[in-house]
């Protein structure tokens, strides 16, 4: 089942860039946000590459309304099935 629900925690966020171990998102809305990484993305040379090429490509990621923090299942949520 996708993200779609709105009344999910979720923001559809464009990453920005990377300053130190925060990551600037913009909003649909145009707000601004930071990002904190968890300690296991901190450590993992794929995700910043990975986060390199997002920036590039301006992808919309999911993030969680309330933590801040990317969804690591992206725009994807498991089915009750």
């Amino acid at each position: 089942m996708l993200l779609n629900n709105q009344n999910l925690s979720v923001l559809e966020v464009q990453v920005l860039g990377v300053y130190q171990t925060k990551i600037e998102v913009k909003t649909i809305s145009g707000e601004c946000l930071f990002v904190y990484p968890t300690q296991t993305q901190k450590d993992d040379p794929l995700f910043w590459q990975s986060l390199k090429d997002i920036i590039k490509a301006k992808l919309w990621l999911p993030i969680n309304k309330t933590l801040h923090q990317l969804i690591d299942s992206d725009w994807l949520v498991p089915t009750n099935a």
